[in-house]
């Protein structure tokens, strides 16, 4: 079949009886659309090439210009990679055929055959020419294939790589092709495969089909770097683990809270009942000890799952350091060194303090259990650009405290579960196992990430990466706390649907002086302000509830009664706890914390209450 494509010939031919005589036979070739282009010396041929478009070459050895074999290695020269086919009225027993296909010849033809040999081949040159073109772009097609794509024998030995092979495997050509390629495979599946790169391991998907090369039956395998992939989707599992355990965290404190609220505000009326010498006193002031220790448990598990209001200002990490200096120290036994290197100029960062010197000594806890006969406990705080988000954070700037040990490390098989809540690998009773994941939690609500490094027998890094703020640290102020106790005579509205909790709060409140209303949840309380004709000075309202929650009943009041105010308390809130000006507010709204003492509770209730008119406000 004729092709659509016209091949064009360069004839370097003296003889114009020669010339002829090939022009003829080429018409004996019907499968390809031709071009014969003629010159007479070697001169015009070199001139006619520069435009490198030639699909072959007709080549006399014999030209006025140049002879014999030299002719054929002028040519050779300036050709392009065209291939020529050698056209002598030489006898090929003098060796010049062997010559002639030293230096590249692709086809040699006698004068005396010239009308049977010449068509064949110049149908060869150009088919070979055609392949070569359809394999520089095979070459070019796999070469834009981002996967690797390797080509084996039967055997498994290597025949041809792209670009891509060489750069995942970090080998060159010469000592890529021929090799074993090493790799359990088997054809039809996909295998997941570690590819080592020097020091660096990368995970890889490999696929294996059966394929021909070079008329030979062949692998054809594609390798996908997928390490990159794999990191992103263990990044999002893990965030999804820890939200879904961070969920339970929350709801088990926010329980734990109202039972912790109801000991403790009876544990404290108890105590104002002792007297002085009362012996009861010592035991009540115990379980009252016991009730902070079992707060601070929940203020953890708050802590990790991202629901514990904080206090955020504008610090530098070096003072958090300086300033936990001494805890440290009798935190570590004397045989463990404490080093702080801290960079220059180290730029600000907006954290909760407290919750930055929790993070800080969780960690000088976990090293000192890591050294048991001593070592170093390293703190390194530096500035540090991040460019990409291959660290799992937004490109910007960041502060870096790396903390570390020189202790024993942590099993390879474990790294992976340390930031969960309550896993440990310390002996029975020496842990919670909510260290780390309040760490986590604190570092990702502050907007940063807490990564960890560690090798066994040689120590363990964390590092604490905590976004650069640009505002300005504010000027400490002496604030004047509240008397103790403030009483008072307004009528207090209590909505909570815990029995024991709204007992508790009422009991405190009576006590002060107040009178109290309840209801046991929002929509309860909704009907009782629409029918109550008595005067409603203060809401206190829980905030998570059945049918009606705080927040949504604070709104159906601010349309009945626009002039009452409400105080959410809460252990645990999905509504956002924002803190303003050491306040704690929900929907722009004062919050108590729950457990709170019944001096916290009666002061934040004397201080919303005096912060506005102080008459009553009736039903409209």
């Amino acid at each position: 079949m004729m092709q659509d494509l016209t091949h064009r010939l360069l004839l370097v031919e003296d003889n114009p009886g020669d010339a002829l005589l090939v022009s003829e036979a080429l018409t004996e070739i019907t499968n390809y659309r031709l071009s014969l282009e003629e010159v007479t010396s070697l001169k015009q041929a070199s001139a006619a090439l520069k435009s490198n478009g030639f699909d072959g070459i007709i080549l006399d050895l014999t030209l006025p210009d140049s002879t014999g074999i030299e002719t054929l290695s002028h040519v050779r020269a300036v050709s392009h990679g065209a291939p020529i086919i050698v056209l002598t009225g030489l006898d090929g027993g003098s060796g010049m055929r062997e010559q002639a296909e030293l230096l590249g010849a692709f086809e040699f033809v006698n004068k005396s055959e010239l009308a049977q040999l010449l068509p064949r081949s110049v149908h060869w040159t150009l088919r070979h020419k055609r392949a070569e073109a359809q394999h520089r772009q095979f070459e070019r097609l796999v070469g834009a294939i981002p996967d690797a794509v390797i080509v084996t024998d039967r055997a498994g030995v290597i025949r041809f790589v792209n670009d891509a092979a060489f750069e995942l495997f970090g080998k060159r050509r010469d000592n890529f092709v021929g090799e074993m390629i090493g790799l359990a495979l088997k054809e039809g599946e996909v295998s997941d495969i570690e590819i080592k790169r020097g020091k660096e391991k990368r995970s890889c998907e490999a696929r294996v089909t059966g394929c021909e090369w070079n008329g030979v039956a062949a692998h054809l395998v594609l390798v996908r770097d997928m390490t990159e992939q794999k990191r992103l989707s263990e990044q999002l599992q893990h965030a999804q683990k820890m939200e879904a355990v961070g969920l339970m965290a929350g709801g088990v404190a926010h329980d734990f809270n109202n039972l912790l609220l109801v000991m403790l505000v009876y544990a404290e009326m108890l105590r104002e009942e002792c007297g002085t010498e009362d012996p009861r006193k010592t035991d009540i002031t115990e379980i009252i000890h016991s009730i902070d220790r079992a707060r601070a448990l929940t203020g953890q598990l708050l802590a990790f799952s991202r629901k514990q209001p904080t206090l955020p200002s504008v610090i530098r990490l070096t003072d958090v350091v300086a300033g936990v200096h001494s805890m440290l120290r009798r935190t570590l036994p004397a045989s463990i060194e404490i080093v702080t290197i801290a960079g220059d100029d180290l730029w600000p960062v907006l954290v909760d303090r407290g919750q930055i010197e929790q993070v800080l000594m969780n960690l000088a806890v976990n090293a000192r259990d890591a050294l048991h006969s001593g070592g170093r406990f390293a703190v390194e705080i530096e500035n540090q650009r991040i460019e990409r988000t291959d660290q799992g954070l937004a490109p910007g700037d960041y502060v870096a405290m790396r903390v570390g040990d020189n202790g024993t490390g942590i099993a390879p098989e474990h790294l992976d579960k340390i930031f969960d809540p309550f896993f440990t690998t310390k002996e029975h009773g020496r842990g919670t196992g909510l260290g780390l994941a309040t760490c986590y939690g604190i570092v990702a609500q502050a907007g940063g990430r807490l990564a960890v490094e560690s090798k066994l027998g040689v120590g363990t890094t964390f590092t604490i990466l905590l976004p650069r703020t640009q505002q300005k640290a504010e000027q400490a102020s002496d604030l004047v706390g509240e008397a103790e106790g403030p009483r008072g005579r307004e009528t207090i509205l209590i909505v909570e649907d815990d029995h024991a909790v709204m007992r508790a709060t009422a009991a405190t409140l009576k006590k002060a002086g107040y009178t109290i209303l309840t209801a046991f949840n929002g929509d309860e309380a909704s009907r009782l302000v629409q029918r109550q004709t008595d005067h409603i000075d203060l809401v206190l309202s829980d905030v998570v509830m059945p049918q009606l929650s705080g927040p949504e009943f604070a709104e159906l009041l601010a349309v009945a009664r626009p002039q009452v105010p409400v105080i959410f308390m809460t252990g645990y809130s999905d509504y956002p706890i924002v803190n303003d000006s050491g306040d704690n507010r929900i929907a722009n709204r004062r919050a108590i914390m729950k457990p709170f003492r019944p001096n916290e509770l009666l002061s934040t209730v004397r201080e919303v209450l005096d912060g506005r008119p102080r008459e009553s406000i009736a039903r409209a």
